[in-house]
C-alpha cells in the first residue's frame, strides 16, 4: 500500500522537477528571442528615425509595460485585500460568542457541581454585581 504512495509521489515530483527544467529552457529560449528581435527592431527604427529618437520610443513603450503592470498589480492587491477581507469576516461571523464555548460551558458545569446550587448561585450574583460595577463606572476620556 504504502510503495504504491510512493511510487506515485515519485512519478510525481520527477514529472514536476522535468517539467520545471523544460519550462526554464523555453523560458530563457524566449527572452533571448525577444531580445534579440528588440535589437533588430531598434536597429531598423534607428536607421530611419536616428539613436536619440528611436531610444526615446523604446523608453516610452517600456514605460507604458510598466505602467499598465504596475496598475495590474494594484488591481490584484486591491482584489485580494478585498477577498481577505470578505474571508476574515466571514470567520467572525461563524465564530460563537465566547459564553458558548464547550470548555467554559463545561468548566462552569463541573464548578457548579462541586460547589453545590446555593454556592453558585450566590457566586454568580456576587459576579453580576461587580460587572455591573464595572459597567457602569464612568470612563476617563484622558
Amino acid at each position: 500500500m504504502f510503495e504504491g504512495i510512493a511510487l506515485r509521489w515519485q512519478a510525481r515530483l520527477d514529472t514536476l522537477v522535468k517539467s520545471g527544467v523544460w519550462a526554464a529552457i523555453a523560458g530563457l529560449a524566449s527572452f533571448g528571442a525577444l531580445v534579440f528581435l528588440g535589437a533588430a527592431v531598434f536597429i531598423r527604427a534607428q536607421e530611419e528615425f536616428g539613436a536619440i529618437a528611436t531610444s526615446l520610443g523604446f523608453a516610452g513603450v517600456f514605460l507604458l509595460v510598466a505602467l499598465i503592470g504596475a496598475s495590474g498589480l494594484a488591481v490584484v492587491r486591491r482584489r485580494a485585500a478585498r477577498r481577505e477581507a470578505i474571508i476574515a469576516q466571514s470567520v467572525a461571523s461563524s465564530v460563537p460568542p465566547w459564553w458558548m464555548d464547550p470548555r467554559l460551558v463545561t468548566t462552569g458545569l463541573a464548578l457548579g457541581r462541586s460547589l453545590g446550587g446555593r454556592r453558585m448561585l450566590s457566586l454568580g450574583l456576587v459576579g453580576a454585581f461587580v460587572v455591573g460595577l464595572v459597567l457602569s463606572r464612568g470612563v476617563d476620556r484622558r
